[in-house]
């Protein structure tokens, strides 16, 4: 066969090819890799494809239903209600260490939002004071999200935290600015079962009408497993700076700043273990402040003793109802609580 004829017949044949595999169905592209784990930084996270972010979702969403006994004909004696809460975690590692950022989102209003380096971290964040008792009808945490810049350092068995915090003002109906934030301190220790939170503050107190003073407060918390039970009492003081204990009616100082208001908060709780997927809690509380000026003297108390079941549906879904009497200056109202929550 002839040279040129070879190759005239290797052309066609190209030719043929190229036109059949125009015709063939075009080959899907690989499927995208599935995140992958972040080891390093703990359970839930999850890699950002195309970057070195880690990202951590998590929350919780419950139903929250409350009975008041006793109530006067124009208010309602129940309530049902929603709530919810949203975290992000992202973090990545870089040539100063791992840098985290937290977003936490609650009913819509964005709770904590701050960045973390090593043991500082500045932002809105949980407080120091934030180790009250969680009970579900007692209400406060003892220590609200609050701007802050904080740094935390190990030592042995403790972790001691000392942090400038927006200073917490609110001088009966006015509120008059300090002139500083106010200074923290604090320790968590943890020694066998036992666990150990203690907070101080420095407050300044600015008057309504004239004056400005020194006010403090002192908070520590002690929590005991044993096992069969877990045991936890809490104890808080302040003088011009109670609005660090939570609660009802306490305020920072009164009309002369150098007339300071003070108050108290007891808490007690006991929980039991009840099989499986139940438990038995038991609380008590008692608060009470003092608030004077040149004028008035206005003193509030309050007592109250709960019981709740907390049950698990399932793993991360459980139903607490509590019962509980509660007198609050004089007055006694009684009433029962039921949560539904889901945590993820």
């Amino acid at each position: 066969m002839k040279l040129s004829t070879v190759l005239l017949s290797s052309a066609a044949l190209l030719v043929a090819g190229a036109a059949y595999a125009a015709d063939l169905p075009a080959k899907k592209a690989a499927p995208a890799a599935a995140p992958t784990g972040c080891a390093a930084f703990g359970a839930g996270y999850i890699a950002i494809p195309g970057g070195d972010t880690c990202l951590k979702i998590s929350g919780y969403v419950r139903s929250n239903n409350t009975y008041a006994a006793n109530q006067s004909r124009g208010t309602a004696p129940y309530s049902l209600a929603g709530a919810y809460g949203l975290q992000f975690d992202a973090q990545n590692q870089t040539e100063a260490g791992a840098v985290k950022s937290t977003i936490f989102i609650e009913n819509s209003a964005t709770t904590d939002a701050y960045v973390s380096l090593g043991g500082l971290t500045a932002g809105v964040a949980d407080d120091q004071f934030d180790i009250g008792g969680g009970y579900n009808h007692s209400g406060d945490a003892y220590g609200p999200h609050i701007g802050q810049i904080a740094y935390s350092m190990a030592a042995g068995a403790s972790t001691i935290t000392v942090a400038a915090v927006s200073a917490r003002n609110s001088n009966l109906t006015t509120t008059y600015a300090a002139s500083r934030p106010d200074l923290e301190l604090g320790l968590v220790t943890t020694v066998g079962a036992l666990k150990v939170n203690a907070g101080v503050v420095s407050h300044e107190v600015v008057g309504s009408s004239s004056g400005s003073a020194q006010g403090y407060a002192f908070i520590g918390k002690a929590s005991f497993d044993a096992g069969v039970a877990s045991f936890m009492g809490y104890a808080a003081y302040a003088n011009g700076a109670s609005k660090y204990l939570g609660g009802g009616a306490l305020v920072d100082s009164a009309t002369d700043a150098s007339d300071l208001s003070s108050g108290t908060v007891y808490q007690g709780e006991i929980d039991v273990p009840v099989g499986k997927n139940d438990s038995i809690g038991l609380f008590a509380e008692s608060i009470s402040s003092k608030t004077s000026d040149t004028n008035t003297t206005t003193s509030y108390s309050k007592t109250q003793y709960a019981a709740a079941l907390k049950h698990t549906i399932a793993k991360g879904l459980f139903i607490r109802p509590e019962i509980y009497t509660e007198t609050v200056s004089g007055t006694v109202a009684n009433g029962a609580y039921i949560r539904i929550e889901r945590d993820f």
